[in-house]
């Protein structure tokens, strides 16, 4: 053990003993102080990431890690496309798409180049992008994933200390999720151990608007010409926020949304509290559905979908797009039912939702067949309760969703079995019929 982890056990010792006779003398007993005892931060990161130009497609970051004896290895997994020229104290083994690097303490550094420009999908516009004097993309865009492997004989508990910094050309801004910490500086927090940047992030010159909606912190961050105005995106979330804080029984503290424009993907893209929009999308588009709020549901959710649960997480988010603007007034019953018939008329029926994963099934028949659940619990239970008490039950428990846990969900806000509900309209995709709006049950060759 180096001197400066011996130093460090010792002071852990002495705050260890402290914890206790204050809690003897405070009449509690020495479990519950240690219970209620905050993480302790054990060795620290600091992220930098240098943009050299106003018009440079690549990045060069470095990671300076300090206090870190209990870091035995850190793997490192990318796409060999974007990242290279990994550099750095220790040991590195390199392989194609992954680098395992031994930082060998108590400091240590590490340096790559990473593109800036990246394709969303082939010939459909780019998530990551380098505009006249801006750039905007992601945190994941910018550091490999990580899975570190610590030394708990040395630290049994470790915790990090992160910040990230930017190096910008003159006159740039930089705007994230994460809070501020000094000019171009943010910490970095997240669940795990070993913190990592989060969210999407825009870098250059741009549009920024501040504001606080209903408890929530908004930043806004547009591209130069990005058509929609942030005015009419922060009226929007001012009538939607308290309804998605209800349903997901939480207050959000931060939000970021951060629009751009061609050749930039012409859609939503969700991230850790924040959202990517293209600036011509609009609030409403003609089947009465709204991106926004469709991104907003995604980042309001502390639930993510199993491989056979995106049905549940995007019909969700698609059918909540109409249920919201019906509730704050922005949606009338016609405007609602003509995006019932719409999902019903554009939908992939006769499908297995958990195994088939076209977007016509996301978009369309989910959103349908929830409805129809969702009038299912209501008659059930003689209106004491509905879908949202399902996606409340979800968010409570966060974590993964599949589509056998999303059916339990239901049993226990209803106390009823829906499976053959399940069995004929989600693993066989029978279109569900909605007399009220005038969807029939589906015939042969409909």
């Amino acid at each position: 053990m180096s001197a400066r982890a011996a130093g460090r056990s010792h002071a852990a010792l002495l705050t260890l003993v402290a914890a206790v006779l204050a809690a003897r003398c405070a009449g509690a007993q020495p479990e519950a102080a240690l219970v209620n005892a905050e993480p302790r931060e054990t060795f620290s990161v600091t992220y930098t990431v240098e943009i050299p130009s106003a018009g440079a497609t690549t990045a060069l970051v470095r990671w300076e890690l300090a206090g870190i004896d209990e870091v035995k290895r850190i793997r490192l997994r990318f796409d060999p496309q974007r990242f290279d020229g990994f550099d750095g104290s220790g040991t590195l083994d390199r392989r194609r798409g992954e680098v395992q690097w031994s930082p060998s303490g108590p400091y240590a550094h590490l340096t790559y180049r990473v593109a800036l420009v990246h394709p969303h999908a082939p010939g459909k516009g780019y998530d990551s992008w380098v505009g006249d004097g801006w750039i905007l993309t992601r945190t994941s865009a910018l550091f490999p994933r990580s899975a570190v492997l610590f030394r708990t004989d040395i630290e049994p508990h470790p915790e990090s200390r992160a910040r990230l910094v930017f190096r910008l050309p003159a006159h740039w801004d930089a705007v994230t999720v994460m809070p501020a910490a000094g000019v171009h500086q943010f910490l970095v927090e997240s669940p795990d151990r070993f913190d990592h940047p989060r969210g999407w992030l825009m870098l250059g010159r741009f549009h920024r608007t501040d504001a606080v909606v209903h408890g929530t912190a908004v930043t806004i961050a547009a591209a130069p010409g990005a058509a929609l105005p942030s005015a009419r995106v922060l009226a929007l979330l001012d009538r939607a926020l308290p309804v998605m804080h209800e349903l997901m029984g939480r207050v959000r503290s931060r939000l970021l949304i951060v629009t751009g424009v061609d050749p930039m993907w012409r859609g939503g893209l969700s991230g850790e509290d924040s959202f990517y929009m293209h600036g011509d999308r609009p609030l409403q588009t003609p089947d009465r559905t709204s991106p926004y709020l469709h991104e907003l549901f995604h980042v309001s959710a502390p639930f993510r979908p199993a491989a056979d649960a995106h049905w549940v997480t995007e019909g969700l988010a698609e059918l909540y797009t109409i249920e919201v603007q019906r509730r704050v007034g922005l949606l009338d019953d016609e405007g609602y039912a003509k995006a019932l018939r719409l999902f019903a008329r554009y939908g992939l029926w006769d499908r297995d939702f958990t195994r088939d994963q076209d977007r016509a099934i996301h978009n369309n028949s989910a959103p349908l067949v929830l409805y129809a659940l969702d009038r299912r619990i209501r008659h059930g239970t003689g209106g004491a309760h509905s879908l949202d008490d399902v996606v409340g039950v979800l968010a409570r428990e966060g974590g993964v969703v599949t589509t056998a846990r999303f059916l339990g969900a239901v049993r226990r806000v209803t106390g009823k079995n829906y499976g053959a509900f399940f069995r004929r309209h989600v693993f066989h995709g029978e279109r569900p019929p909605v007399p009220g709006v005038g969807i029939a049950r589906a015939g042969p060759g409909d």
